[in-house]
């Protein structure tokens, strides 16, 4: 056999090892994203691997350079409507770090984290971009797979970003003492939130933040609790509640 026909086929061996879909990258994103999800400990590590596995699975994707549609799984439903479904170490991977994020983490302001997440947005772009050939054919699903594949770099970039800036962040934290004015529980199918109503603080008005049962059950109008803000690791401001 000649080292061309050889090259040829440890190619062609390695080809159906990484195209369109990293079967094995996916079980481990799956795993990792349910243990995320339900049992969030050790967080920090937990949190690392997960921001790690969409850009190992773009780069070993991307390895021999193939088209951003073997990032995409196209199917069609009942009804013979096409269905684009972004591989799932990027997709599960980034709708669980936000989910975590909002269940974990309180926003001190929005605008703050414009500039960072757009950062981490264009440099996973710029990877993303960088290892994949764009889509020659010019057909509808072109369009569709472009739109469904930014979609969710986007949710992983801001997301991941508000996610290590809150998690990785050792800044000592600024205290505001203030009293609860309120509570309320809001019914939902599959669980309830829990939000009390505490008195102004900072450059906050009067105004309403969720906390676990557990605190909210703890909770009593003009009990006095703290609010720690913390600067953030990218410098996006965040804080939480603390309990005395």
């Amino acid at each position: 056999m000649s080292k061309k026909t050889k090259n040829k086929k440890s190619q062609s061996i390695f080809s159906g090892l990484i195209t369109h879909k990293l079967s094995w990258l996916e079980f481990v994103a799956i795993g990792f994203c349910l243990w995320f999800l339900f049992y969030p400990h050790p967080y920090e590590i937990l949190l690392g691997i997960l921001l790690l596995i969409p850009l190992i699975g773009i780069l070993i994707n991307g390895i021999e350079k193939p088209s951003l549609v073997s990032l995409v799984e196209i199917t069609k439903d009942e009804r013979g409507y096409k269905k684009y479904d972004v591989l799932d170490f990027i997709d599960i991977t980034a709708w669980a770090i936000l989910i975590r994020v909002l269940l974990d983490y309180e926003f001190e302001s929005f605008y703050s984290m414009i500039i960072p997440g757009t950062i981490a947005f264009i440099i996973v772009l710029i990877i993303l971009f960088s290892t994949h050939k764009l889509i020659t054919q010019s057909t509808k699903n072109k369009w569709w797979i472009y739109s469904s594949i930014i979609f969710n770099v986007c949710i992983y970039s801001y997301a991941g970003t508000y996610a290590a800036n809150c998690a990785f962040d050792n800044s000592k934290p600024q205290k505001y003492l203030v009293k609860v004015v309120g509570k309320r529980i809001v019914e939902g199918r599959r669980s309830d939130s829990y939000y009390i109503k505490i008195t102004p603080w900072g450059n906050h008005k009067e105004e309403e933040i969720s906390v676990s049962k557990q605190d909210f059950d703890k909770l009593y109008n003009d009990r006095e609790i703290n609010i720690d803000l913390k600067k953030g690791l990218f410098d996006i401001p965040w804080y939480y509640v603390e309990i005395h």
